[in-house]
C-alpha cells in the first residue's frame, strides 16, 4: 500500500458528545457535520478516481490544526476543548463514509497531535500501512 496524505481545510470538530432532546440523541459539536463533509471530500481528492478501499491494518500520523482563540490558559497548546480522541473518532468516521477505508476498526495505531493553526485550520494526515 502507498502511503495516502490528507489535507482538509475547516474547523476541526469533535466526535461523541451528545445532548439529548427527550427520546433524541444529537451530537453536541454542531460543526460536525461540516467537518467531515470537508475530511471526505479532502479524501477523495487524494485518492483519486481508481482508489480501492482500504480492508487492511493502518497506521494514521499527522496533526489537527485548531484555530488559535483570542485568549486561551494554555499558549503553546490546545489543550483546551475539543477532546483529541473525539476528533480522531469524527476523522474515521469520515475516511470510512469516503470509502478511504471499508472500516475504520481498521485504523489500528493513531500518531495525530493537535496543533494551533499558524495559517488555515483543518488537517494534515497521512495513512499507511500498519507493521
Amino acid at each position: 500500500m502507498n502511503p495516502l496524505r490528507i489535507v482538509a481545510h475547516g474547523t476541526p470538530a469533535s466526535q461523541g458528545s451528545k445532548n439529548s432532546y427527550g427520546k433524541n440523541l444529537v451530537e453536541s459539536d454542531k460543526q460536525l457535520p461540516a467537518w467531515r463533509a470537508a475530511v471526505k471530500a479532502a479524501a477523495k481528492l487524494a485518492a483519486g478516481p481508481n482508489f480501492q478501499p482500504i480492508d487492511d491494518p493502518v497506521k494514521i500520523t499527522g496533526e489537527i490544526r485548531i484555530r488559535k482563540p483570542p485568549t486561551t490558559k494554555f499558549h503553546n497548546h490546545p489543550a483546551g476543548p475539543k477532546d483529541l480522541d473525539k476528533m480522531q473518532r469524527a476523522i474515521g468516521d469520515a475516511l470510512e463514509s469516503a470509502g478511504i477505508l471499508t472500516n475504520d476498526a481498521r485504523i489500528v495505531h493513531w500518531d495525530i497531535r493537535k496543533v494551533w493553526a499558524t495559517h488555515m485550520p483543518g488537517l494534515d494526515i497521512t495513512i499507511t500501512e500498519a507493521k
